[in-house]
């Protein structure tokens, strides 16, 4: 009889990555929901999740919140995360 195949554990370093990606995403989209509503103006607040323009910089300066301004700091920090969680599950093959 043929067993299925077992799949391998996700590496931590894949797990670390997607929690920090996720939690940039609902941060980058909690404090830029507060100008224009959540969804006004996406197409160009979809540019300030990997880095600043000059849009994000104009959205910043309007922008009077309680949660703290966003920076791509833990976006980067995923992905770079991410890379290593792969390389492993790849090396691990």
């Amino acid at each position: 009889m043929n067993e299925p195949a077992q799949s391998r554990p996700m590496p931590l370093a894949t797990k670390i990555g997607l929690g920090l990606v996720g939690v940039s995403v609902l941060w980058w989209f909690f404090y830029y929901a507060n100008y224009d509503g959540p969804f006004g103006l996406m197409g160009l607040k979809v540019m300030c999740i990997s880095g600043a323009t000059y849009e994000c910089a104009a959205f910043q300066r309007m922008i009077d919140s309680s949660i703290p301004v966003y920076y791509p700091v833990l976006w980067y920090a995923g992905l770079v995360a991410l890379i290593v969680g792969i390389y492993q599950n790849w090396k691990a093959k």
